[in-house]
């Protein structure tokens, strides 16, 4: 199919390693595995939420990426999802509305397809992939935390990092995702931005610091970018996702109660 990533592609992606001064001075290396393939069914955590087996193992769903490198949790697993219609991508939707999950996120991309996907991990340019399932695991984060080194070189954790959320990438400017003709149910995080890739909260203490740092400006901003030099197609993009997310705002507090109600 054409968006399919082919398997010699797929090989190069996973024979790439880099290797590095570690923080206790031994060389670490990265990869990539691959945890599902087109047509097959993907091993499913019994660490993940319940609902997320029916996302993986959607009949859109093809190729299936772990990044990995040496003395990190490794949690993070990334799907394609080939879809072909918008029926596609809100049956895709609807699957992540009904994950038992406290956080279910929808990221907006601006971009046309994905390229890092992690660590090491990337996909070659001209992949078409209109959307990106993203899941990490919570109990393979406790477990790491538990035993890891305190500072972990220049990073200094006050808690147990959090584990990336259930959630689904969207890349706009792809011509299989349409705004206006998406549905997507109450309970679901709508953001700007691109793939999840480590945690969906660090816990460090430089986090904590930026952290309360943002909490002395407004309690809420308007997506905060910077269109200079964006070409014409991004830019466009996102405009577009800063019109569908007010939208949403606005029919978000209209959709819920007063005290008088």
């Amino acid at each position: 199919m054409k968006n399919q990533i082919s398997q010699h592609s797929l090989s190069l992606v996973c024979v790439a390693a880099i290797v590095l001064l570690a923080p206790n001075a031994a060389l670490a290396a990265g990869g990539t595995s691959i945890v599902a393939t087109e047509g097959q069914a993907a091993h499913v955590s019994k660490a993940w939420p319940e609902g997320v087996a029916e996302l993986v193992n959607d009949p859109v769903r093809t190729t299936g990426w772990n990044s990995w490198f040496t003395e990190w949790p490794n949690d993070v697993n990334q799907y394609a999802m080939e879809i072909k219609s918008t029926d596609d991508l809100n049956r895709l939707i609807r699957k992540l509305a009904a994950v038992e999950s406290d956080l279910l996120q929808i990221r907006l991309s601006d971009l046309a397809e994905p390229k890092g996907l992690g660590w090491v991990t990337s996909v070659p340019e001209g992949n078409d992939i209109p959307v990106i399932f993203s899941i990490g695991d919570q109990e393979r984060i406790d477990q790491w935390y538990a035993h890891v080194r305190q500072p972990f070189g220049v990073m200094e954790f006050v808690a147990a990092p959090v584990a990336v959320p259930p959630t689904l990438t969207l890349f706009v400017q792809n011509e299989a995702v349409k705004l206006d003709e998406l549905e997507i149910p109450e309970g679901i995080s709508v953001t700007f931005g691109y793939v999840p890739t480590v945690f969906h909260k660090s816990n460090t203490t430089l986090e904590q610091a930026r952290e309360e740092e943002a909490a002395k400006q407004e309690e809420k901003a308007a997506i905060a970018l910077d269109v200079k030099g964006l070409d014409e197609a991004k830019l466009q993009a996102f405009v577009a996702i800063q019109a569908f997310l007010k939208t949403r705002d606005k029919e978000t507090a209209a959709a819920t109660p007063t005290d008088d109600e």
